[in-house]
């Protein structure tokens, strides 16, 4: 993949329905007459959607989606409850919450109901004691150093502590978007943001409200985008799983072609080289069968079986394509890791290591067919696409066949 490519995908996938959710408050605020009319419901707007998203957490096990989501309603109680009053419990809110984000994002997700889960809740149970002390007590020796760089202007009195602690959980949020790539961190970026603006934008007294009620729904949005994820994408390959590919089947029509992948020798190499091995393997072929040409799109169909549907192709425009990646899965090769293996690639093999290693060399037979008369049903054509699987499997393996009753 060019490095043009993987940019591409970066840029695209930051631009999630919580990017539109975010353009959408953005745009209400922008516009005077909607937000004079929309600004006596900001209050259940805000407090509806932070209580959808305490409840939604709550109900698919999320902990660290719902102590993010009682984060923000701290912050917004303590904001709220202390509007003329910048002391130090207002300030220890807004300085707590991106750290909370951090926090949150970084540690594993292990469900509600458990200790890790009760543990998760009780910092923010902590914070929100601290808080409501900090709000009695009126304390100024941590507000003092909470003020630190308070100035006016265009983010109002907004201190440069949480200033800087807003930038360094972008920027940690930003990179787990990039290294895991999943929509839970791509959420919690947009809901950050979310709260930025409406801590920033004092001007007007609803701006907080509305904000936070984007961040609420973004995070509601990021629980049901992960409950689709569990239920639709393989968790070891990334690819769309089975049940994926059956809901594609319901909507392919005119002309289509599916190509049905298989790792030629799986069972010799996990009994040689360990499970490890093999789920090595699987996620190597997953990643370059996800990169197939011609508009295909992989689903991994369970086990060592692979599909690729390609929409608007039949199957002799598409054999090509699977020929390529048949090719290059081949030519790629592969190393199980060992106990001297290191985790990351260090580079080329020296003729002083390379003895260390054994290079696998991996083949996939690849079966396709596409509509036609006889196989007018998206069933029909998969089940020529596997008939044409085993013809390559008894052709003697790493081929291309294509179904002999495919026409096209």
């Amino acid at each position: 993949m060019t490095r043009e490519t993987t940019t591409f995908r970066f840029v695209t996938g930051l631009f999630t329905p919580g990017g539109v959710l975010l353009l959408a408050a953005w745009a209400v605020q922008k516009e005077e007459v909607v937000r004079s009319a929309a600004a006596p419901y900001a209050v259940y707007f805000c407090f509806g959607a932070l209580a959808a998203a305490v409840l939604l957490s709550w109900y698919y096990d999320r902990s660290r989606l719902l102590c993010i989501a009682l984060a923000v309603v701290l912050t917004v109680w303590a904001v709220e409850r202390l509007a003329d009053d910048p002391n130090a419990a207002k300030l220890a809110a807004m300085f707590l919450l991106p750290l909370n984000f951090v926090l949150f994002a970084s540690l594993r997700e292990r469900g509600v109901m458990t200790f890790d889960g009760f543990f998760k809740i009780g910092i923010v149970g902590a914070q929100a004691f601290g808080v409501a002390w900090m709000a009695g007590a009126n304390g100024h020796g941590a507000g003092a150093f909470l003020l630190w760089g308070q100035r006016s202007g265009a983010w109002s009195w907004l201190p440069l502590t949480a200033l800087l602690s807003f930038a360094i959980a972008g920027l940690t949020l930003l990179t787990f978007v990039f290294l895991r790539r999943t929509k839970v961190e791509q959420g919690l970026l947009w809901a950050l943001v979310a709260m930025f603006l409406g801590l920033t934008q004092t001007v007007n007294p609803e701006a907080l409200l509305v904000y936070s009620g984007t961040a609420s729904l973004v995070l509601v949005f990021a629980v049901l985008e992960h409950g689709y994820d569990i239920a639709y994408r393989d968790e070891l390959t990334g690819l769309p799983g089975r049940r994926a590919f059956n809901s594609i089947m319901e909507q392919l029509g005119g002309t289509y072609a599916i190509a049905m992948c298989d790792v030629d020798q799986f069972k010799i190499l996990n009994d040689t080289y360990g499970h490890d091995a093999g789920d090595q393997v699987l996620k190597m072929v997953a990643a370059k069968l996800s990169r197939v040409g011609g508009g295909g799109r992989a689903f991994r169909y369970g086990g060592e079986e692979f599909l690729v549907v390609f929409r608007g192709l039949s199957a002799r425009e598409a054999e090509p394509f699977v020929e390529s990646v048949r090719k290059a899965i081949a030519d790629a090769g592969f190393v199980p890791r060992g106990p001297d293996r290191p985790a990351r690639k260090t580079g080329r093999l020296t003729e002083g290591n390379q003895k260390s290693y054994t290079r696998i060399s991996i083949g996939i037979s690849i079966g396709v067919a596409g509509k036609s008369k006889r196989h007018s049903s998206p069933e029909l054509v998969l089940d020529a696409a596997d008939a044409a699987l085993y013809r390559a499997k008894e052709a003697g393996r790493n081929c291309v066949k294509r179904a002999e009753s495919t026409p096209n």
